[in-house]
């Protein structure tokens, strides 16, 4: 999605949301912007995914322009709750159709540089990727603001931008640049960062859909003290085109497509590690009861008994009766109805010697 104007050939931005809403043919869903890399999930597991593992999963993630949902289908299984924010009203009321079965997932209609969906320090991870590029100096600047609002005390965002306002108008193509933003930089975005108590951590100029110009920057940004804070970390690169996006386009010839249904489960172990933090809180309070309870339940539903049954028959096939026996008690403790563990389990001990 498009987020602003500018000065070589973006429309204004109420005519950008005229654009978007009425005139764009979204019968792709936008994926079509992927078609350089061989489609969404390559892009996403070549470019964007190596980027932010590091980062992921987040308690509460914040999409800026997700469009039809391109990205949102990847990071909806990366944090516990997930808020998409969209000038256009029509992407909006597609991804809540779309992902209506997420209830951890929600949208929003903002008016292009507003964050107030969101509250102080409350959100983990701002992920904006290939819409903030059209975003002028304004734009940019707005956002930024709200990031030191809402971001959380060791939150991080990260945000595709346009570099070509370190260009020199004049010194290239106006109409051969994607629309990028011309008054923004990677410099410029630093600096704005600073301005409003963020520091950018690292920025990675790349030539996108060329070879000579890095016309566009990744900037990972954070509070200033947050645990990721640290000197600038900055990388120019020039192949990007010509060799990792060459790269997954050979990749994507070469192999099939991921399932659609393909997930992490990282929502869920996140989920986890709540309880489990919840519980040891609990013990520390005193109720060491609830604690073991609330543990219980959460590792019951973690666990395949299935799987741990199969698990311990391996074991004794392969001459471990002990393993097999520990995983056995193990598993009635937590299933105590699992008829094939209680049969299995009294079948060793009756032929174990004493």
């Amino acid at each position: 999605m498009a987020q602003a104007a500018d000065d070589a050939g973006m429309p204004a931005l109420a005519d950008n949301i005229s654009m978007w809403n009425e005139s764009y043919d979204w019968s792709q869903q936008g994926d079509e912007w992927s078609d350089a890399w061989g489609g969404v999930a390559y892009q996403w597991w070549v470019t964007l995914f190596s980027r932010i593992q590091g980062f992921v999963p987040a308690g509460r993630i914040l999409e800026i322009a997700p469009g039809y949902g391109r990205w949102t289908h990847f990071l909806r299984d990366l944090c516990d709750e997930l808020v998409g924010v969209d000038i256009a009203e029509t992407a909006v009321a597609h991804c809540r159709k779309r992902f209506a079965g997420d209830e951890h997932v929600s949208f929003h209609v903002n008016n292009g540089t507003s964050l107030a969906i969101a509250t102080d320090r409350s959100i983990d991870l701002i992920f904006s990727f290939d819409s903030l590029v059209h975003a002028e100096h304004d734009i940019l600047a707005g956002y930024l603001e709200e990031f030191a609002r809402v971001l959380a005390d060791d939150g991080v965002a990260f945000i595709h931008h346009s570099n070509m306002g370190s260009y020199e108008p004049g010194s290239y193509d106006p109409h051969n640049i994607h629309w990028r933003a011309t008054t923004v930089s990677a410099e410029l975005v630093e600096r704005l960062a600073r301005s409003v108590g963020l520091r950018c951590v690292s920025q990675e100029t790349v030539a996108w859909g060329n070879e000579k110009l890095l016309n566009d920057c990744f900037s990972v940004i954070t509070r200033a003290g947050s645990r990721w804070d640290r000197e600038n970390d900055t990388a120019a690169n020039i192949d990007f085109t010509r060799h990792e996006m060459a790269t997954a386009r050979r990749i994507s010839a070469l192999y099939p497509r991921a399932r659609p249904a393909l997930a992490f489960g990282a929502q869920e172990r996140s989920e986890t590690a709540r309880s489990h933090t919840t519980a040891l809180e609990l013990a520390a309070g005193g109720d060491a009861a609830t604690a073991r309870s609330l543990l219980r339940d959460t590792v019951r539903g973690q666990f395949d008994p299935e799987a741990l049954n199969d698990l311990a028959v391996l074991a004794h096939r392969c001459g471990d009766s002990d393993e097999a026996v520990a995983l056995l008690q193990a598993l009635i403790c937590l299933h105590p109805e699992h008829t094939a563990a209680h049969e299995n389990l009294a079948a060793l001990r009756e032929a174990r010697p004493e």
